[in-house]
């Protein structure tokens, strides 16, 4: 297919590749979950977004590792200058991420990269001209902040459609919160809220495609439990199927709503420019591991099994982390920034917290979306102020996501400033 559209075209193809989950392959998302999967509750998608020869990838799962990204992007099809690929960060996927977040399924993460594949191979081949339009709304009244009761929130859902001559093509959405409806009881792989948010938005625009990408949800969930309040796998009232349905409706109903209402974005050629940010991570002190290390192992022993899994998970990581030794050390993060027209896409790694989207945007201007979960996902990102407060976020997740220690603090600025920066140039 040309690709000589003329100077001021946009261009925009999408795809939707399954992937088959067996019965009995290992989840992640909840160390209390003591089961594999059970069935499958919705289709695990692989999402393939091109707009002129720029892809945008979102993976039904919890996270992909950095490396993953970097294999998966030595992949795509020619004719593709560069490509995002996000996580939807479900807590109800298979485990695809070697070396942390639990057991892991290769013959799964073999799959998505065969679907990553074909999905932007088709994506590509689709591409139409499109008219973009862009819409937000806030007043959602579904996030709430997990780790703060006083704090109040009203992040926007974000939706650009892009609408060629026979209807829309497809439709990015956007909005911040943990897809953990669904608790550590349920064992059917599932897209958690995003499912029914997406048929939804696809049911009331026929033959399109809807790709929903996370915003910054690191302290962001459904409702006020916080982190720590998953650390059992006991049925809790209004964390089902049904609930997910209906906090999955109400932000597609909100997403539409904004569509209604949605400006016009110039057509100009699609770019995307990219770097990448050294994070340091905090050295820990190894007589602090040894002792934590054997108060984990003793709670391991003395709690029920759904309790003692997660400490079992810690003891774990404590006798790796003991056996290396790791010097102080950075990871390296990549950070994107994809201009359509007027409109701004900036890409984050790793789960950051809300007021990280509130600084790019400051920084960027209103018409702008901020994704997290892009491009390797090793770990929460913190605003440097919430490290006094503690909790799971701040001190225990890097031990799941098989990190040497935390990001230190700056770090979530460091990347927010770096995305903006790219907007200056």
């Amino acid at each position: 297919m040309s690709d000589d559209w003329g100077p001021h075209v946009v261009t925009a193809g999408a795809a939707t590749v399954v992937v088959d989950v067996p019965a009995g392959t290992p989840m992640t998302g909840y160390a209390a979950r003591l089961s594999p999967s059970t069935g499958v509750h919705d289709p695990l998608t692989v999402r393939a977004l091109v707009i002129d020869d720029v892809g945008i990838v979102v993976v039904d799962c919890c996270a992909l590792r950095k490396t993953t990204c970097g294999e998966l992007r030595a992949t795509r099809p020619a004719g593709i200058v560069d490509v995002v690929i996000a996580a939807t960060h479900t807590h109800s996927g298979p485990c695809i991420t070697p070396g942390g977040l639990g057991a892991f399924a290769p013959d799964i993460l073999h799959a998505v990269e065969k679907a990553f594949v074909e999905a932007l191979t088709t994506a590509r081949h689709q591409r139409t001209p499109v008219t973009v339009r862009y819409g937000e709304r806030r007043g959602v009244g579904v996030g709430r902040n997990r780790r703060h009761d006083d704090v109040e929130i009203d992040p926007p859902v974000q939706i650009v459609a892009f609408e060629g001559a026979h209807g829309t093509v497809a439709t990015l959405v956007t909005y911040p919160m943990h897809p953990v409806v669904l608790s550590a009881a349920n064992t059917l792989v599932s897209a958690d809220y995003v499912a029914p948010l997406r048929d939804m938005v696809e049911a009331a625009l026929p033959g399109s495609i809807c790709l929903f990408v996370q915003g910054c949800a690191g302290d962001v969930n459904d409702d006020r439990h916080s982190a720590e309040g998953d650390f059992s796998s006991a049925l809790t009232p209004g964390r089902d199927f049904g609930a997910a349905a209906t906090k999955g409706e109400l932000v597609a109903a909100a997403a539409l709503d904004a569509l209604s209402r949605a400006t016009v974005v110039a057509p100009t050629r699609t770019t995307m420019a990219t770097t990448t940010v050294p994070l340091d991570i905090t050295a820990l002190d190894p007589s602090d591991v040894a002792a934590d290390r054997e108060e984990w192992a003793r709670l391991a022993l003395a709690l029920p099994a759904e309790r003692s899994a997660l400490y079992e998970a810690w003891t774990a990581w404590a006798d790796g982390w003991l056996e290396h030794r790791p010097e102080p050390s950075r990871w390296l993060g990549r950070v994107g920034l994809v201009r359509v027209g007027d409109l701004r896409i900036a890409t984050l790694p790793g789960e950051p917290f809300l007021a990280v989207a509130d600084r790019v945007r400051t920084g960027l201007g209103e018409q702008a979306i901020v994704l997290g979960y892009c491009d390797g996902v090793s770990g929460y990102l913190p605003t440097a102020d919430e490290y006094a407060h503690g909790g799971y976020e701040v001190c225990d997740a890097h031990r799941y996501y098989g990190m040497p220690g935390p990001y230190a603090p700056g770090s979530a600025e460091r990347l927010a400033d770096a995305v903006i920066s790219l907007g200056e140039k």
